[in-house]
């Protein structure tokens, strides 16, 4: 009896070790490029006006993005009203607009990008530019039918 309840919990042990060693080997294969995509954004209108701005986060090793502050002219109980689904009605501040993306070398790839201000939903590639910047392309289909904005990191 005692035997059997020995190699219970050492089976249990190797199991939690080889489940912490596999998360731990996840978070180091993330080059530095990549983890510079995560943290506090100004969003850079193409007039190259302050927009809102946005906090970049990981989520099982995916990167999702919420809005921390709206845009100039628009209240934190302004409403995502041309937005469909979940985000029909929702607040545009704590939003989250990023969403699922997964690294590809040094780029984040695959994820969807919600506009608040039309409530589209598009197709997604971020990638760094350096350490304070990230560029954020959104588009329809494929990529050379979007537009890329330039977001810079907050303090």
């Amino acid at each position: 009896m005692k035997s059997t309840r020995n190699k219970s919990l050492c089976i249990l042990s190797v199991a939690l070790v080889a489940l912490f060693a596999v998360h731990i080997s996840f978070a180091q294969e993330l080059s530095p490029k990549l983890q510079s995509a995560v943290g506090r954004w100004q969003v850079v209108n193409n007039d190259g006006t302050p927009g809102g701005k946005v906090e970049t986060y990981l989520e099982n090793g995916k990167l999702f993005g919420k809005v921390t502050e709206v845009r100039p002219g628009r209240t934190p109980q302004d409403l995502c009203n041309k937005c469909a689904g979940e985000a029909s009605k929702q607040l545009i501040l704590g939003m989250v607009i990023l969403k699922d993306f997964h690294p590809d070398g040094d780029d984040w790839v695959d994820g969807t990008v919600l506009d608040p201000e039309n409530g589209k939903v598009y197709k997604g590639k971020i990638w760094a530019v350096g350490k304070d910047q990230l560029h954020m392309r959104g588009f329809v289909g494929v990529s050379l039918f979007g537009r890329t904005a330039t977001w810079t990191r907050l303090p």
